[in-house]
């Protein structure tokens, strides 16, 4: 300090301030001497002094003026004062007013060397102290905000442990490192990877209208590069920064701001904003350090609230899944699978309606099961029957043209459903490794891989147990049907004996031309109806065929002979056309003289007066080659919503029908290899295609 020293010595007296001046130098302090005191006062102001030593008796200011000029300038400057006119008084004053030193005059220079060293020695203790206080009072900030810091990281990690929900967890944890830093606006955004945007899953200071509105991409603003290059960002002046604009100005009163993005295991998975420090300065690499300590726990709670809802999620669809497979395995009635799916799977996607199509080996396509949809959906809403595929595109092992199907779909809807809004997700339905229906789904959005998984695997497991439910409920009507025909077979084998023998006795008792071919007739029928009776014997449990190499356009004949008088009635015109190059084919004649005879019939009944029926016989070329036995009428025709089903065994539109006609057919047809096919239109007729393999061996 001695040789630092800087003394400020006022006397009106010049001689003894150049005396003083000399020898207060040779001890080495820096000495500025003024003999006006109001000078002196001026310089006190300007200058840092260690040291005033002044008079008190002047003109102008006095010495005590002085000492308290210094002391306000600067508590630990002392004061040594001297004068010549000494007394008890201004002696008084003097200490009272906190002179270090009072000296008389003529002064003893050793004395006032001891006085100056002693004031000098007295002011560094003064500011040492002082420094020590100041970094004390530094360090217990430093302690106190490192103590904060802890106490908030702690309350982070209770947060953690306590709280499920994940916006209420993010809140706490960003007002957490709000107060901990000292911001006024701060956000947690969290990254859908799905979209590449960044939403805002909490805030401090925003609008709620920011709050619903702010999607940023990856890469745009600065969250959006915080997000993009994983990397911590400060900012100390934003209009300063060529990276960035300034985006949404109205929110910030500083010019710095602070990003940190939300990193676990390597993925980033949102970022966390700071702006407007309360002091009013920009941000540090200690509020970054701090930041990337609360962006740590907000990553674990985004991560956790991730997993939380990956599990709720399965848990969801597991539930889903069970409850389609209780629902399907305890109806009564297939026709009900569509609701239990529809109803089940809203509860996981959102969707408008669902079209179950199940594939049919021997159309080469898909038939339509059934349909479910929303109240948004059309009343009338009536999709294609039938999704007719090429042999080339779909077999019953190969893979489904999904494309080929969403065109088909596609074209249908824009031209029977303009408008329609909804997106179309065509799920193909795997059961046992092969293709075997499709679910057809209308939604608002088109789904997500996710989705489209989701969607495939409830498909399936509906599919299975809806085959294996369907099968159940078949066997148990096969069951039912069994045990009717065996009550009815044996109550048809007495009356029928009966009949049988009376006709045999009055045929010998009565003579004449029109007794015998009334008796003859009698006869034919009686054996018709015991046929057909045996013919329900071998629906509910057939036996293998016996086939014969037999011309169908005599069997065709014989069939059109029976329903001689129905034509006649109606003035119906039967015209029977076969091609020359038809060859005789292996068939059970019974059995298609039976199956021809029931379509015939179903022809008949479904045209009016002067109708026409067309049985068209010849060779059609595939794979391989095969007879088509086309029989057309001009009749009613069959409605779109009830064509899918009319082979199904006991569905009837009929008063008085069992069910069992067209679903023999097609089991007659399907015992003999063949396909059996329908094309219909309301009010223009239907046509039956009866397709038998040429090289069928039986």
């Amino acid at each position: 300090m001695k040789n630092k020293a800087k003394i400020l010595l006022v006397d009106d007296e010049e001689r003894m301030c150049e005396s003083l001046k000399t020898l207060l130098e040779i001890e080495g302090y820096s000495v500025n001497i003024y003999t006006d005191s109001k000078i002196a006062a001026d310089s006190l102001k300007n200058n840092n002094y260690d040291l005033v030593i002044t008079d008190i008796k002047m003109p102008g200011l006095d010495g005590l003026e002085l000492l308290n000029l210094a002391r306000a300038s600067d508590p630990h400057l002392e004061v040594i004062l001297m004068t010549g006119y000494a007394s008890l008084q201004s002696a008084k004053d003097a200490v009272d007013q906190g002179a270090f030193s009072y000296l008389t005059k003529p002064l003893e220079f050793e004395e006032l060397k001891m006085s100056t060293i002693r004031s000098l020695e007295k002011r560094q203790i003064a500011l040492e102290k002082e420094s020590l206080l100041k970094e004390l009072k530094e360090t217990n900030a430093v302690l106190e905000k490192k103590l904060a810091e802890i106490d908030a990281l702690y309350s982070a990690g209770t947060i953690l442990a306590t709280t499920i929900d994940l916006t209420e967890a993010l809140s706490q944890i960003l007002s957490l490192a709000i107060d901990v830093i000292g911001a006024k606006i701060g956000s947690v955004m969290i990254l859908n990877p799905d979209e590449k945007e960044l939403y805002i899953g909490a805030a401090c200071g925003l609008s709620k209208e920011i709050l619903e509105k702010t999607r940023l991409k990856l890469g745009s603003s600065i969250s959006g590069y915080v997000a993009e290059t994983g990397k911590p960002l400060i900012v100390e002046n934003i209009e300063e920064d060529h990276r960035f604009s300034r985006i949404n100005r109205q929110h910030y009163e500083s010019k710095s701001l602070i990003s940190v993005p939300l990193k676990y295991k390597g993925n980033v998975l949102g970022v966390i904003n700071l702006n407007n420090k309360m002091t009013g300065t920009a941000f540090n690499k200690e509020d970054l350090k701090v930041l990337s300590t609360f962006a740590a726990q907000a990553a674990i709670a985004i991560d956790r609230a991730n997993i939380f809802a990956d599990k709720g999620e399965k848990i969801n669809e597991l539930t889903v899944l069970f409850e389609i497979a209780r629902n399907i395995s305890i109806i009564d009635n297939p026709d009900q699978v569509g609701e239990i799916i529809f109803n089940e799977l809203r509860k996981l996607i959102h969707i408008e309606a669902i079209i179950w199509y199940s594939y049919e080996e021997r159309k080469k396509g898909f038939r339509l099961e059934f349909l479910h949809g929303s109240e948004n959906c059309p009343k009338e809403m009536f999709p294609p029957s039938e999704l007719k595929m090429n042999k080339e595109v779909i077999g019953l092992e190969s893979d489904v043209d999904i494309n080929h199907i969403n065109d088909e779909l596609m074209k249908w809807f824009a031209d029977n459903w303009p408008g329609i809004e909804f997106a179309i997700e065509i799920i193909p339905v795997q059961v046992h490794k092969s293709t075997n229906s499709l679910m057809v789904i209308l939604a608002n959005n088109e789904f997500d891989a996710s989705g489209k998984n989701l969607a495939a695997v409830v498909a399936s497991q509906a599919a299975s147990v809806y085959e294996r439910q369907k099968a159940i409920l078949s066997g148990m009507k096969m069951v039912t049907m069994g045990r009717m025909i065996s009550e009815i077979c044996h109550d048809l084998k007495k009356p029928l004996t009966n009949l049988k023998g009376s006709v045999q006795i009055y045929r010998d008792k009565i003579k004449g031309k029109e007794a015998a071919n009334f008796f003859a007739s009698s006869e034919k029928e009686m054996n018709r109806l015991h046929d057909l009776v045996m013919e329900m014997v071998n629906f509910a449990n057939p036996n293998k065929y016996n086939t014969t190499r037999e011309d169908l356009k005599t069997i065709v004949e014989k069939a059109s002979n029976l329903l001689e008088r129905d034509f006649e009635k109606k003035k119906i015109n039967l015209t029977i056309d076969q091609d020359e190059d038809v060859p005789q084919i292996l068939v059970n004649s019974r059995e298609i003289f039976e199956a021809v005879l029931n379509i015939m019939l179903n022809s008949t009944e479904s045209m009016e007066e002067n109708g026409s029926l067309k049985v068209k016989i010849g060779i059609q070329q595939s794979d391989e080659p095969f007879v088509r036995i086309a029989i057309s009428d001009d009749g009613s025709g069959i409605p779109q919503d009830k064509i899918t089903r009319i082979f199904d065994r006991y569905y009837t539109t009929k008063e008085a029908g069992t069910g069992l006609g067209l679903a023999i057919v097609e089991r007659v047809i399907e015992a003999h290899n063949g396909r059996l096919d329908v094309e219909s239109e309301v009010g223009k007729g239907t046509t039956f295609n009866i397709d038998l393999p040429v090289n069928t061996h039986g």
